[in-house]
């Protein structure tokens, strides 16, 4: 009967190759530096296969070697995917909630809660991603994700929309700045102002140039930028005047930007995005009510409304 490899002779060949030398693969194994010699001995000899080649006191990977340490570690990552599997099986047990959410969100008002929502279920445990809207929603749809906040369409597949609140993008002006004195910015207060735009496809950036056109002002949009909280940074070195969506601005703080209100209003119109067809964990359900309580005008800026 042919012989065949053993698990322990894979386990020694992989240590050689993650440390370079028979002494290294006997510290990471426990072994003893004979047996992982032997270990090699006895693996080429079943594979009839020359692995390592002599290289003053010690051995070197050849071509060989290298092509079967890619199976090899295929076979590993495989295992660790159980494993972690089983931990997230073991975590599902003692409760499991898994949100996505644009960079707004994910960095304002989301730690907070998180943080107050683990503080009441301490068993819990509680996975915070952020993405780009659409991968929100792709992920949610594929129920990778129990709960999604993003920009949406009120019909996606696979995904059950709920409308948060009327949210309002907020005005962001260096805290110096001439128009800092006033409670109120409105579309006229723009003329000749340097702007800090999202871009082009923008929701804000579209309604805000309609209302620009529409007063007969003039801006000059000097820089633009996809992440909110860079746009905020950016005001904050006096580069020029942005519209943002609230979360952001609730996350930043820094004494070098003012936020006022804007009008006529903007809306930003965030959704909460749940996999169709699954019930609703208790920790979902006890997470959006909180969520819902809080993400208002009134309780993220009260001091704009």
């Amino acid at each position: 009967m042919a012989r065949r490899i053993t698990q322990r002779q894979i386990e020694a060949f992989r240590g050689v190759m993650l440390r370079g030398s028979i002494s290294g693969a006997a510290e990471m194994l426990g072994l003893t530096q004979p047996a992982v010699s032997r270990l090699m001995r006895d693996l080429q000899e079943v594979l009839k296969l020359r692995l390592f080649e002599p290289r003053g006191t010690g051995i070197v990977p050849n071509a060989e070697a290298n092509l079967l340490y890619e199976e090899v570690q295929r076979s590993f990552l495989g295992l660790d995917r159980i494993e972690h599997t089983a931990q997230e099986i073991k975590r599902a047990r003692r409760g499991n909630l898994r949100i996505i959410a644009m960079a707004g969100p994910a960095h304002g008002i989301l730690p907070r809660l998180v943080a107050r929502f683990l503080d009441e279920h301490p068993d819990t445990f509680v996975a915070l991603h952020n993405h780009i809207a659409p991968t929100v929603l792709e992920r949610v749809a594929m129920r990778q994700y129990d709960l999604g906040i993003a920009y949406a369409p009120l019909d996606y597949p696979g995904v059950d929309i709920e409308v948060l609140p009327q949210l309002d993008a907020v005005c962001v002006l260096p805290a110096n700045h001439p128009l800092a004195a006033k409670r109120v910015i409105r579309p006229e207060d723009l003329h000749e102002q340097k702007l800090v735009n999202h871009g082009a496809g923008s929701h804000i950036t579209v309604k805000l140039d309609a209302m620009l056109r529409l007063a007969g002002a003039v801006a000059r949009e000097v820089a633009e930028s996809t992440s909110a909280e860079a746009m905020c940074r950016l005001v904050g070195q006096g580069v020029g005047i942005a519209l943002l969506d609230p979360f952001t601005v609730t996350a930043v703080r820094d004494p070098a930007i003012a936020l006022r209100r804007f009008e006529p209003r903007i809306d930003y119109p965030a959704t909460l995005a749940f996999p169709s067809g699954q019930p609703r964990s208790r920790a979902v359900e006890e997470f959006t009510a909180m969520l819902r309580a809080e993400a208002t005008m009134e309780r993220l800026l009260p001091g704009l409304t």
